[in-house]
């Protein structure tokens, strides 16, 4: 393999480099090009292959940081982000064994945080949130036990009531309302006994 230039691929990035060869352009690392010595002339291929193998996983590495920073992915997330940037399957489950054996991705730690921003959720809302999101089944086995349906459709049945005249109207409204909220009829049944209103 011959290598005839390597220049600089985006002057707001200095890592990355546009590096010209027999076969095309490549993009590669800074630091790739560093540890394995690429430079202007003649590189044997098995090490420019393992080169522009290390560099992908590790600009993508990088792009799934900065897609993470502000607030945290699910895998399933990141690997389409991943692709929509044109990534092959080999990268992107590298970058994401990578980042995963650090610690910044884990679907649990996301299903959590997700839960606690949405106190108000039924667990059957947060379980098709989740699931839409990528997050597994055992994950969701393991984080819903705790949730309190009961709880929270009491909130969402004392918001629906308030200011209403309760009548067998309201009722089957009520009822309806709770039910598009994920809440299945033994809860909802049990919440209109606990306010007295299972006798309408």
């Amino acid at each position: 393999m011959v290598i005839k230039s390597i220049k600089l691929n985006n002057a707001h990035n200095t890592n990355i480099f546009r590096v010209l060869c027999e076969s095309g352009e490549v993009l590669l690392h800074g630091d790739i090009i560093v540890k394995f010595k690429i430079g202007v002339g003649e590189v044997e291929d098995k090490v420019f292959a393992q080169a522009v193998s290390e560099s992908n996983t590790l600009i993508a590495s990088e792009k799934i940081m900065k897609y993470i920073s502000n607030k945290l992915k699910t895998k399933q997330q990141i690997k389409d982000y991943l692709y929509k940037q044109g990534y092959h399957k080999e990268t992107v489950n590298s970058a994401i064994e990578k980042l995963e054996n650090y610690g910044l991705i884990d679907d649990k730690k996301y299903a959590i945080s997700y839960m606690h921003s949405n106190p108000n959720y039924s667990k059957n809302k947060l379980k098709q949130k989740l699931i839409a999101l990528g997050v597994k089944q055992e994950i969701l086995n393991e984080i819903l036990t705790d949730v309190n349906d009961s709880e929270t459709c009491i909130k969402h049945a004392e918001k629906f009531l308030k200011n209403k005249e309760f009548n067998e109207k309201t009722k089957e409204k009520l009822i309806r309302h709770l039910a598009s909220k994920g809440y299945g009829f033994d809860t909802i049944k049990s919440v209109l006994y606990s306010l007295n209103l299972d006798e309408f």
